[in-house]
Parts: structure tokens; C-alpha cells; sequence
């Protein structure tokens, strides 16, 4: 049976249940606007933490790759701030490893840890712990809580209201040297000061003095700081501010001065807008985001390819995607710069999409399948009714998303179990009775999977002696690799490219006496299937320029 999994939903369903005796729930899917294919694939998902009573998880995790493949989550729960890893293998849980570092402070989202990786795999991990933050590392045997040194890292202007408010406010530049940002308000007898406060460190992290931090007043309020760093290690940061407004960042150099720092003003996402923040390999900004008005379950993808502090320099393109109430998202950019974002539908499912083609414009293709959904644990991991009227998994989302080097999703997540029981007052009450943290990668599936399809994209229109690359992608998200493709292209030699990913690239030359159309072919295939594909280009000896158009008569049906 399909149900729609929210909770608002789920109580009023179990109204009419008890009223009409039956439930009448289909899924609502958005109207496509850009072009949207749906796939099938096999994760495996399983617990990194489970709970039925005290102490129980809280919602957010935060999960990086290292350059081995190793996998690293920060979670904590109402006791614990945890760092969890995984060296190879990582679908299997035995694999893993959980580390309570510390004592976590108040219960809320003011913890929230977060983990990266420095150039040589080694964890590096912060959190709040009310009035300060938190800086970690460990150097060897990372499982074992002691070979972990921590500090609390002076900032410029401490204050209760400097908690972090997103999960990417830490991060490593490419030689492993910690930065963060995080809110930013001060005064004195005349002034208020207000925006963040950046604070670096640039070698014996693990000693206070070695910190520096300055508060950047920039006269307007900087919440949710996302922070990321260049190849250059040079600073972007993503925010809202004080007019509830996506603002971008950025700072060349001597950051600690707030003349240096260049921002500008995007969105409009309201107060309880989220996003999240990533650059691509050349540094350029991207983002992907819902506003914060009730009505717009959209998810907006932008980005900025030439002088970012230009609003108008920006593209920005809606997706259609299933509808969402919980908003939560996170963005990575695979090795082709081309965006996959990991989010909870209003189904309570977790789904994942990935651009296919066309990403930087109005006409992208997109691929989504399920992570997981509620339907799928109902059954794994089925919670007996125990007297009540309905016993219900929920993903509620708040992904990490992170890609391994085969440009394959590793996802933490947040899932929570519910019942809808009658109380002790005669009233029929929601029952929270489960609390848990999942994981879930395709990296280890038991039975291969074939390529279902593959899409070459490339130029419509060329000329002779001149280069064009094509793309072929390969649908499902999980076939098994290593994938071999044989591209064709009229009158041109065949390519072929073994060992390869889902993903893979061709270019064709057509010499001078080549004109006309030529079709591309490709084929992709591993060890238990082949899956073909085309496309064409016009090659011309000059360019082709529309010039004028050629309107014909409209013709009306009754």
C-alpha cells in the first residue's frame, strides 16, 4: 500500500481510519518541469545508531570520504559527541567503529559536530559545547577515544548565541589547517557590531594561542555560515542575513579584516529556508536550496561560473522533484561538477538526485531514485503494534552526503518510529518509540546489476576540424563497476575505454571532406550486462548562424 508518511499525515489518515475504516493515501508527485527520469536501485542501509530509550540520537550527522575511501560520520546522541569510521567495506556495519569523544553539552542542536579529513586521512572534528567550541584530532588508532586531543578554541566575541546553525561551519584547507565560522554580534558603550566571527589556525592546532579570530562587522547578521575553502585555501562562505536573504561570501586574503571580504545578495529564502554550499573543482559557488515560505516545496539549484559577487553573473534553475515538507538537503558535486543532492520527501522517504545533462541552465535532466524508504524498514525492521492503531518508520532526512572516487553517494541520515496509540486519558496520542541514525551506500551491492541505459550528450551542431566531447552516463545509479564503453562515430575510428565509472567521456574530430550528419554510438557494459545509446551532430564547413525565421500558419481543431 502507498502511504504518505508525514506525521501530520499519518494522524489524519488514522482520523478517517477510525471513521470510515480505511485508508485512501496516494503518493502526490510534482508536475515535471525539467526532464526527470525515475530508476530503481539497491542501497544497503543500516544502523549506525539505534535507540529505544535514553541516551537517543539527535537528528543531524555530518560524513566526509578520505582519499582512501575510508569513511568518516560525527554524530552525538544525549550523552555522547561520537566519531564514527570505516576503512573498506563500508556497507558492512561490522566494519565499523563508534568513539564517544566527549560528554555532549545541552541537548539541542548546539553540539552538532562535524568531521573532515586532512591530506593524509586523518581525522579533524569540532562541536559546540555551550559557551565554547570544540576542536579534535587524532593522529593513529582513531577508535580508541584516547589517542584524541581536544581543546576548547578561543573566539574574539563569546556569547550564548554563537552556536552553529548548519553543518558545514569547520572546515580543513589542502594542507589540513582548521578554519571555521560561526554567528558573529558584539558591543560596546556606542556600537553594535555585528556579522561573523572567522577563526583560523595554522599549525599545533591542539594549542589555544595558536588560534586567531577575528569578528568580520560587516552591519547586517550572517546566520547559518556555511563554509568552504578553494584549492587556494581561500575563504566562501554562504549565509543568511539579516533580511533573510541568501548572501555570498568571499575573502582573498588577510581575512581577518572585514574590508576584505566581498558579498552579495541572491535569494530570498526566509528564516527557515535551508541550503547547502559547495564549490567545484575550479572554485566557482553552488547551492541548492528551499525558501522558507510554506507553500513552495520547490528545491532550487544556482551557481555562478565568471565574478560570483555579481548577483547578476548567477543561473539558477527549480527542480522537479517530489514534494517536501521537511526541506532538508545536502548538496555534492561529483568529479564532472555536476550536482546530486540527497533530501527527505514529504513521503518520508530519503531520495537522492543526480544532473544528467544541461545542468547550469532551465532545461537540465535530473535521475532520482529512493535511498530508502519508510515502506522498505517498515519491513526489515517491523516495530509490533503493541496495542496501538498504526507503527510507522519515518526517514526524516537531514542528510550528509558524501562521494567516494567512483563518484558513488555515501549518505548518513535520520529516521525515527512512530505509533499513534490511545492513551491513558481516553484520547489517541503520537508515540515516538524509536530513534535512529542510518547509513547508506551502493558500494558493496552482493548481486551485480547491469546497465539499464546509457545517454551520450554532446553539440547538436560543429565544423570540420574542430573537437567535440561527448558524455555518456549510465542508468542505474548503482551499476556495478568497472564499466567498458565502445563509442562509434561515422567515418571515425572506434574508442574504446575499459575500467571505467559511471560515467565517461569521448572526442571526435571530423576532418574537412566530412560534412553532414554523424550519428554517435556508445555501449556500456560490465559483467552481467550491455546497455546501447546515440546521438547525432550537423558538422558544417562553417558555422551555422539562424539568421531569420519561418513561421507557418496555425491551424485550430474544434
Amino acid at each position: 500500500m502507498n502511504r504518505t508518511r508525514s506525521l501530520l499525515t499519518l494522524v489524519s489518515a488514522l482520523a478517517v481510519l477510525l471513521i470510515i475504516g480505511l485508508i485512501a493515501n496516494p503518493r502526490v508527485r510534482a508536475a515535471p518541469v525539467d526532464e526527470l527520469t525515475r530508476t530503481s536501485a539497491t542501497f544497503a542501509h543500516f544502523y549506525l545508531f539505534r535507540a529505544e530509550s535514553s541516551p537517543t540520537p539527535w537528528w543531524q550527522t555530518h560524513t566526509r570520504i578520505d582519499a582512501s575511501g575510508g569513511v568518516h560520520t560525527a554524530f552525538y546522541t544525549s550523552q555522547s559527541v561520537y566519531y564514527a569510521h570505516c576503512s573498506t567495506a563500508c556497507d558492512n556495519p561490522t566494519n565499523w567503529t563508534a568513539t564517544p569523544l566527549a560528554a555532549a553539552g545541552s541537548y539541542d542542536s548546539l553540539n552538532y559536530p562535524v568531521v573532515d579529513v586532512d591530506p593524509a586521512g586523518r581525522p579533524r572534528m569540532m562541536w559546540y559545547h555551550d559557551p565554547d567550541y570544540v576542536y579534535a584530532e587524532c593522529n593513529a588508532n582513531c577508535a580508541n577515544a584516547a589517542n584524541w586531543s581536544a581543546i576548547a578554541v578561543p573566539v574574539v566575541a563569546p556569547s550564548s548565541y554563537i552556536y552553529p546553525q548548519t553543518a558545514r561551519y569547520f572546515a580543513l584547507d589542502a594542507q589540513g589547517r582548521p578554519r571555521f565560522v560561526c554567528y558573529g554580534w558584539d558591543y560596546d558603550d556606542e556600537n553594535v557590531y555585528e556579522g561573523f566571527q572567522y577563526t583560523t589556525c595554522d599549525g599545533n592546532c591542539t594549542t589555544a594561542t595558536n588560534w586567531h579570530s577575528a569578528l568580520i562587522d560587516l552591519d547586517t547578521y550572517i546566520e547559518q555560515p556555511q563554509l568552504v575553502l578553494n584549492a587556494g585555501g581561500q575563504s566562501r562562505i554562504m549565509g543568511v542575513n539579516t533580511d533573510d536573504e541568501l548572501t555570498y561570501l568571499g575573502c582573498n586574503a588577510n581575512c581577518a579584516q572585514a574590508e576584505n571580504w566581498g558579498r552579495t545578495t541572491l535569494y530570498e529564502v526566509g528564516y527557515w529556508g535551508n541550503f547547502s554550499f559547495r564549490l567545484d573543482t575550479q572554485g566557482r559557488p553552488r547551492v541548492a536550496f528551499y525558501t522558507g515560505d510554506s507553500s513552495d516545496e520547490t528545491m532550487y539549484y544556482a551557481g555562478s561560473n565568471s565574478t560570483a559577487l555579481a548577483p547578476t553573473s548567477w543561473f539558477s534553475d527549480s527542480l522537479a522533484l517530489p514534494p517536501n515538507d521537511e526541506r532538508t538537503v545536502d548538496l555534492a558535486l561529483d568529479s564532472q561538477n555536476r550536482p546530486r543532492m540527497a533530501f527527505a520527501s514529504a513521503q518520508e522517504d530519503l531520495d537522492y538526485v543526480e544532473c544528467t545533462a544541461n545542468c547550469e541552465s532551465t532545461s537540465s535532466t535530473w535521475q532520482l531514485q529512493h535511498i530508502e524508504t519508510g515502506d522498505e524498514l517498515d519491513m526489515s525492521d517491523p516495530i509490533p503494534l503493541g496495542g496501538c492503531l498504526a507503527s510507522t518508520w519515518m526517514l526524516l532526512g537531514y542528510p550528509s552526503l558524501a562521494l567516494d572516487a567512483a563518484d558513488q553517494p555515501n549518505v548518513s541520515y535520520y529516521a525515527q518510529h512512530s505509533k499513534f496509540c490511545l492513551g491513558g486519558d481516553g484520547q489517541y496520542h503520537i508515540l515516538h518509540d524509536v530513534w535512529a541514525l542510518r547509513f547508506a551506500n551502493v558500494s558493496g551491492s552482493s548481486t551485480p546489476i547491469a546497465p539499464s541505459s546509457v545517454i551520450p550528450t554532446g553539440s547538436a551542431l560543429g565544423i570540420i576540424n574542430v573537437s567535440y566531447t561527448f558524455t555518456a552516463t549510465v542508468s542505474p545509479i548503482t551499476t556495478t563497476q568497472p564499466i567498458t564503453y565502445l563509442w562509434q562515430a561515422t567515418g571515425l575510428t572506434p574508442q574504446i575505454h575499459h575500467g571505467r565509472g559511471r560515467t565517461d567521456t569521448a572526442t571526435f574530430t571530423w576532418p574537412s571532406d566530412a560534412t553532414g550528419i554523424k550519428t554517435i554510438s556508445v555501449s556500456a557494459s560490465n559483467q552481467v550486462g550491455t546497455a546501447y545509446g546515440s546521438n547525432s551532430i550537423l558538422i558544417s564547413a562553417t558555422p551555422i548562424i539562424f539568421s531569420h525565421w519561418i513561421y507557418l500558419p496555425a491551424i485550430r481543431r474544434s
